[in-house]
């Protein structure tokens, strides 16, 4: 009788363990080349990390809890493998990719914790370069600092990083071909209830076909927001005078932005295209009054297969313009009220197997008034 209880509990426990799983898993991405954005002072040499993917590694997991009825976690950071450093940069959390738990089923997902951004998902899925924050010049235009007009630092278009912290995502089934996503992201401030970031995206695919959207609006800037009270700085565009030199900084303490992207395989090649526009509200009434500022994305792209691999190109075309009368502040009428950038990268990326690939890019990059950059680089991906 004890033999058969001892089994009958040992078929219990193996049952239990076979209806839940964590797995280990993630990207070493490493990259040497040279480069120079529009506006640098000097060239470069440099092996880095994260060429066309941003390395990361963690723990994902679930439990089936019956009825269809699923909790999951996921614990997950980025990481330097050129340096060994944790992180994307210096001051980055340590599980800054995910750290959220959740339950799934027919209603769909919810996770409580820090997810992806609306941003994230439409902006990789609808660039040939994929999640390439070195050298796609989607994500260069509106996710990097990388770059300079006038001693001025490239200010990302879109504001809030791809990832969220303190916030509730929510994942509806798939309907009709489309996935609906919602984020709310709060400020957790007290006596300011009112600075949270929210958001939106959809995605469809049906055959060749795809295409996403989202919108987002964000007033609090990630992974930590550094300003307790009143308003924090989003995004900071810096008009000036040709022939003085004067500047005048209008910062944002709010960042709109409207998405739209899509995508057509024609199984000889894949087309690409997108439309970011952002609107902000500025920092002081003055400002806000008497300045309208805007920036406005457009990306084309393709995917050609190539061997065991495929042909790369993407170009985008940002402009960032403030409308408004900076005379007094900036004296003259030779003020540089907008700028715009171009850039194209072409590459080649070699799978010798569905987890190891290398990569070879160059760059073009190109700021008003700037004198044209080129950057290059060679590197090697291993998901595991």
């Amino acid at each position: 009788m004890g033999g058969m209880l001892g089994l009958a509990a040992c078929m219990a426990s193996t049952a239990a363990l076979a209806q839940t799983s964590v797995q280990i898993g993630g990207t070493i991405d490493a990259y040497a080349g040279s480069i120079k954005r529009s506006g640098d002072n000097g060239r470069t040499s440099v092996v880095d990390s994260s060429g066309m993917e941003t390395s990361w590694w963690g723990f994902k997991g679930k439990e089936d809890l019956g009825n269809g009825l699923q909790a999951h976690f996921a614990l997950t950071g980025f990481l330097r493998p050129d340096s060994g450093a944790s992180g994307r940069f210096d001051g980055d959390t340590m599980f800054s990719r995910d750290a959220n738990v959740g339950l799934s089923g027919s209603f769909g997902s919810v996770s409580v914790g820090r997810n992806l951004a609306p941003n994230f998902i439409p902006t990789l899925s609808f660039s040939p370069f994929g999640g390439s924050f070195a050298f796609a010049p989607l994500e260069l235009h509106t996710q990097t600092s990388a770059g300079s007009y006038r001693g001025q630092a490239w200010s990302p278009t879109v504001s809030g990083d791809t990832g969220w912290s303190n916030e509730i995502m929510y994942v509806t089934p798939k309907l009709g071909g489309f996935t609906t996503s919602l984020f709310f992201q709060f400020g957790e401030q007290a006596g300011n209830s009112g600075k949270n970031n929210f958001g939106v995206n959809t995605m469809y695919e049906q055959g060749p076909l795809s295409f996403g959207a989202y919108f987002q609006s964000v007033k609090v800037n990630n992974p930590l927001d550094a300003t307790v009270s009143g308003d924090s700085q989003v995004f900071s565009f810096t008009p000036y005078n040709r022939v003085s030199g004067a500047t005048y900084t209008l910062s944002a303490s709010k960042n709109d932005t409207w998405f739209v992207g899509g995508a057509y395989d024609l199984r000889f090649m894949k087309l690409f295209g997108t439309l970011n526009y952002s609107t902000m509200r500025l920092i002081g009434a003055a400002d806000d009054s008497q300045y309208d500022l805007k920036s406005n994305t457009v990306q084309l792209g393709t995917s050609i297969p190539a061997g065991n691999g495929s042909v790369l190109f993407s170009w985008a075309r940002t402009n960032v313009k403030a409308k408004g009368d900076f005379s007094a502040v900036l004296g003259g009428s030779d003020v540089q009220s907008s700028i715009v950038r171009n850039t194209a990268s072409l590459g080649y990326d070699y799978f010798f197997s569905k987890r190891t690939d290398i990569y070879g890019v160059v760059s073009v990059d190109k700021i008003t008034e700037q004198s044209n950059a080129v950057s290059v680089g060679v590197g090697i991906r291993q998901r595991f």
